[in-house]
């Protein structure tokens, strides 16, 4: 016969500390996964503003809004 969780509370204390320590490993990962991938990021953006920040290379002008802009349109409209 098998002991129950209420006739053994150490028991049920070791298996809510051992979900407790699991969740506590994945959060761990998660968060240093969180990380590598912010690090690669901010690598990234900062190998693109160091390359337009170059002298020679143009800086692109910002996006206007995609609409038509006004020296686009044909005249009459």
């Amino acid at each position: 016969m098998k002991p129950s969780l209420a006739r053994k509370p150490s028991l049920a204390r070791n298996q809510g500390d051992d979900a407790r320590a699991e969740e506590l490993e994945h959060l761990k990962l998660a968060l240093a996964t969180f990380a590598l991938q912010l690090d690669a990021f901010e690598m990234r953006t900062h190998g693109l503003r160091l390359a337009v920040g170059k002298p020679g290379n143009p800086v692109p002008s910002p996006d206007r809004g995609g609409g038509p802009r006004k020296d686009d349109l044909i005249a009459g409209q």
